[in-house]
């Protein structure tokens, strides 16, 4: 599958995703969200966002939108599947490490039986 197709199966959603609402304060970064995140809160508390946005506004804030931005390029697909490597990996070290130290506790027991 090539890389034009695997964005077009992504779609929308893929879109959304890589989209950026980016918030800043001078050169600090105050706020990073999806796009997808941005419109979910629009579309269930729009007063709350749209009284933030003009609070932000007259306090200085700059807001920009990112198309494909650094660190979120990759599909979402691709994302999902290096989270679930990463947890994977971290349920495997906590599963790992009680054998290891009951392993440990009998050693320390034979060795306390001179």
């Amino acid at each position: 599958m090539s890389q034009n197709q695997n964005h077009s199966t992504g779609g929308l959603f893929s879109f959304l995703y890589r989209t950026r609402v980016k918030v800043n304060k001078d050169a600090t970064p105050i706020v990073n969200l999806s796009l997808i995140f941005s419109l979910l809160a629009l579309l269930s508390a729009p007063w709350l966002v749209v009284v933030g946005a003009i609070v932000a506004v007259m306090m200085g804030y700059q807001f920009k939108v990112e198309k494909n931005a650094q660190g979120f390029s990759d599909s979402f697909d691709g994302v999902v599947k290096t989270a679930a490597g990463n947890v994977k990996s971290v349920v495997d070290s906590f599963t790992q490490e009680p054998q290891d130290t009951a392993a440990q506790a009998q050693e320390d027991q034979d060795g306390w039986h001179l």
